[in-house]
Order: structure tokens, then sequence, then C-alpha cells
């Protein structure tokens, strides 16, 4: 997903730029029980691991999040596990 407010990066000179975006994968280690959900940002490794509830929590909260910035009403908003918008 692109990341329109974000700066551009610039691939090298003569090159051209990459605007910068989010990305989101699944990886698995032989060793580890379930998969790890990676969130960072482009080609980097800047980013962290979420487990399955971690994503679901941070989908509900970026949800809310959009809908503030869209001036839904704060009452209406879903948030999750008990958060209460003020």
């Amino acid at each position: 997903m692109l990341l329109t407010l974000e700066d551009a990066q610039e691939m090298g000179p003569g090159l051209g730029w990459q605007p910068e975006h989010v990305v989101v994968s699944l990886d698995q280690g032989v060793r580890e029980d379930a998969p790890r959900i990676w969130c960072g940002k482009g080609v980097t490794n800047q980013g962290w691991h979420l487990t399955e509830d971690e994503a679901r929590r941070l989908a509900v909260t970026l949800t809310a999040a959009a809908g503030l910035a869209a001036g839904e009403p704060a009452d209406q908003l879903q948030l999750p596990f008990g958060i209460v918008a003020a």
C-alpha cells in the first residue's frame, strides 16, 4: 500500500524516485508454532512482527483512528478491548 504522506525514496542518481509503501507478509520459521505477521516500511527491515491477536487489535485501532479523522463522532467508534473514546 502506498503511503502518500511519506517522502518518496530516491532510487539512485538518475534512477528516479520510489513512493514509500507498507509491506505486510506472513513468515514462519521451522521452529515456530504459528506464522507471524510482518508489517514494515518499504523494502527495509524496519518494522515489527505481530501475533494474530495483535494484528486484529491494530486493525480495529486503525479503523477507529480513520473514523475520527473522517469526523465520525467518538461515541460511535468501536474501539478494541474496552477502550473508551473521550
